[in-house]
């Protein structure tokens, strides 16, 4: 019984505590911060510019959806059953954060004929996770930020979506070769919506 009941625990937290809510938006989980190196955004913060995309005051009529998942070398594709999918208003602070971090250092990806002489930090796909957290943790942008879970087969759903542009951003991961631990990265996408539109199909990957 007690194994069942932790068991039981485990699957409740990967899901969420909800499985009805994969690929339905949920309220982002605080995310820890390693001992990586810090983030450095040069431009700056601007609260204007996310104005239009305040979760609790805006409520837009458009919506979002497609699929999250990354293909491996050997053409294997690999999904994050109740992964969270962030959706991130673009600016010039968080496009910096995208282009500089998320397209450049987002990948832990070890394919099977990769050298396993790999750092401590590539091993546990620990940048990667940092780059995430870092900004779901950003406590002037989170108002903005709107976040959901992914289904068996990575698919997600955004509602009532501001009009603007936006980075789709999240974190696909899974057991690799030789001993490392975690294998995978940041996949990605970047989207527009219109006022009522209904974007679908979108593809989120490297």
């Amino acid at each position: 019984m007690l194994i069942l009941s932790i068991a039981v625990v485990v699957i409740a937290l990967l899901l969420g505590n909800d499985p009805v809510a994969l690929g339905q938006e949920t309220q982002a989980q605080s995310l820890s911060v390693s001992s990586l190196p810090s983030l450095s955004i040069q431009a700056p913060f601007i609260e204007q510019e996310f104005a239009p995309y305040e979760k609790k005051k805006k409520k837009g009529t458009a919506s979002i959806s497609g699929q999250a998942f990354i293909t491996r070398g050997n053409k294997e594709v690999r999904f994050q059953p109740g992964g969270e999918v962030m959706l991130v208003p673009e600016s010039p602070y968080t496009r910096e954060w995208f282009e500089k971090y998320v397209q450049k250092q987002g990948s832990c990806v070890v394919e099977p004929s990769a050298d396993p002489t790999l750092s401590k930090d590539e091993k546990e796909c620990g940048l990667s996770h940092h780059i995430f957290a870092l900004l779901v943790n950003d406590k002037r942008l989170f108002p903005y930020l709107r976040f959901t879970r992914t289904s068996p087969t990575g698919h997600f759903w955004f509602n009532k979506v501001p009009s603007g542009r936006y980075f789709i951003v999240t974190l696909i991961t899974w057991e690799a070769a030789f001993n490392i631990p975690v294998s995978g990265g940041l996949a990605w996408a970047s989207v527009e919506a219109e006022q009522g539109e209904q974007v679908a199909n979108v593809m989120v990957t490297r």
